[in-house]
């Protein structure tokens, strides 16, 4: 996702991306990225917490406007 990121970026899209995994995410180096703390496949947190996933996804939106 993070060279994804990389090409929508120079495309003039901005872009945020997700990571449950650190060391990936600090190779590929996307231009904006989230390291999420959760167990990998499961980058938006416990599966069926809407609150918690709602909640994740406004933050990383309130990041990409910044």
């Amino acid at each position: 996702m993070g060279l994804l990121a990389r090409t929508f970026e120079a495309a003039g899209l901005p872009a945020m991306t997700l990571s449950s995994a650190l060391d990936i995410t600090r190779s590929v180096r996307p231009p904006r990225a989230a390291f999420l703390n959760f167990p990998l496949g499961h980058t938006s947190g416990k599966p069926l917490d809407r609150t918690g996933q709602m909640a994740l996804l406004r933050d990383a939106l309130d990041v990409l406007v910044e």
